[in-house]
């Protein structure tokens, strides 16, 4: 991750902790909201929100250096050590997964070459039966592999308006921001128009077209985040939200509370009208949006930064997407040999349960395949 800027070192590092929390906070929420998808209990996390606040870290976190390149902060980004690190990044640690729980939970196996095929190269929302039990939150995976081929795009289209047609720096990259609003719009009315589709509701409604708002959401937060460290703009806005931690908390509630309320629908896996599916999907991105921004370039340490730099969150972030992986087939697993106790409080302590089974497969996971995977990749000379 790029970091710039005349900030000291403690609060670089309080920077980078919040943000690991984040992601870690994410990873949380969705397996809260699959714990309880089997109970009596569904409304229980914030749905949509894992894979959506994911989606916006990683824009986040991947346009920096093409960021920072339009600002001739440093040059151009190496398109062989990105696609690299990249592939380093996300594969390893998937297809450890892919295999061992094809041998422990045979209903997770891919029926097939053509299935296999779709399932190692992440691309199973291809078929509308390329996700298998317990392992159908690859979906946000295959999402996140066609963002990393989009962002040198943009990158370079961004650069083209800047150094070819003089446009500013920010004002190319509000142009991304509303392209990637246009489209994603436009994605999801064709899908609205297709609701008795049940092929195009398992494939198209998880390709990029119908999120790339939120990756691109997250991008324009960075390139704010690194314009305002630079002195290039008045006012300093993002500065001025995570200055403000408890107009960051207002916000989190408003948008969380809207997001996750029958306003949205009903939880799981149940039809919903256009419009429900709208206000879930408009109101979670703010939510999203909001928590990333205001943790992303505050001038002190505040409550809302502390709580995601916290030690817990930030071990859970490190974790996080090896427990993305394995919470769910953990959960397959033990719903085979015992039953969910019942009302609320069982619901908790069924949580608790699947969490504390899923974290240590989880560190394990990261320890021994993730980061030997990601040091390797640091070494790759390109």
């Amino acid at each position: 991750m790029l970091i710039t800027g005349q900030h000291s070192a403690r609060p670089e590092r309080g920077h980078v902790a919040a943000l690991t929390g984040l992601r870690g906070f994410a990873a949380l929420v969705v397996v809260a909201v699959h714990a309880s998808g089997p109970t009596a209990y569904p409304w229980f996390g914030l749905h949509t929100f894992g894979p959506i606040a994911l989606f916006a870290l990683s824009g986040f976190l991947l346009f920096q250096p093409w960021s920072a390149w339009l600002l001739a902060q440093q040059g151009r980004p190496v398109l062989r050590t990105y696609a690299v690190r990249r592939v380093l990044r996300i594969f390893p640690a998937w297809l450890v997964t892919l295999l061992l729980i094809a041998l422990i939970y045979p209903l997770s196996r891919p029926q097939g070459s053509k299935d296999w095929l779709l399932s190692l190269t992440l691309t199973q929302t291809a078929s509308p039966a390329g996700l298998r039990p317990g392992l159908e939150q690859a979906w946000s995976l295959g999402t996140e592999l066609s963002w990393y081929v989009v962002v040198p795009i943009l990158g370079a289209v961004a650069a083209f308006a800047v150094r070819r047609l003089g446009l500013r720096p920010i004002y190319s990259v509000t142009g991304l921001v509303i392209f990637s609003l246009l489209i994603t719009a436009l994605w999801r009315v064709d899908l609205a128009a297709r609701a008795d589709d049940v092929a195009a509701q398992f494939t198209r409604s998880f390709w990029l077209p119908a999120y790339l708002v939120c990756f691109v959401g997250g991008a324009a937060i960075a390139h704010l985040m690194l314009t305002e460290r630079a002195g290039l703009i008045p006012g300093r806005p993002l500065r001025w939200l995570g200055d403000r931690p408890w107009l960051v908390l207002v916000l989190a509630l408003l948008t969380g509370a809207v997001a996750n309320s029958r306003l949205g629908g009903d939880w799981g896996w149940v039809i919903h009208t256009p419009s429900e599916v709208t206000i879930r999907f408009v109101f979670t991105t703010l939510l999203a949006l909001v928590l990333l921004a205001g943790i992303a370039s505050p001038s002190r340490g505040t409550f809302v930064t502390g709580f995601f730099a916290s030690r817990f969150m930030v071990a859970l972030g490190r974790w996080s997407y090896s427990l993305y992986l394995w919470h769910l087939p953990v959960r397959e697993v033990l719903m085979e040999y015992i039953d969910i106790p019942q009302g609320f409080l069982g619901m908790l302590l069924w949580f608790a349960v699947l969490l504390g089974i899923s974290l240590p497969i989880s560190a394990a996971s990261y320890a021994f395949v993730e980061r030997p995977a990601i040091t390797f990749s640091r070494k790759v000379r390109l």
